[in-house]
């Protein structure tokens, strides 16, 4: 799976892929959850423990949208 477009809760037209998809690489993500959040935001008590667990994410403009999602 690379990126595939999905309705999010809000009704907005957004993305889903798997989080390594998301990023170039490791640093990157690191960089970007640590500005944002991210790993937190997705449950996971570290950055290294969520690139490892590489959910399936979505999310759209609305930042109320970014998840994990079955």
């Amino acid at each position: 799976m690379k990126i595939k477009q999905v309705k999010c809760k809000s009704g907005l037209m957004g993305w889903q892929t798997k989080l390594q998809n998301n990023y170039a690489n490791f640093e990157e993500f690191q960089s970007y959850s640590e500005n944002y959040g991210i790993s937190k935001k997705l449950g996971f008590s570290s950055d290294m423990k969520a690139w490892k667990a590489n959910p399936v994410i979505q999310g759209s403009v609305n930042p109320s949208d970014f998840k994990i999602v079955s």
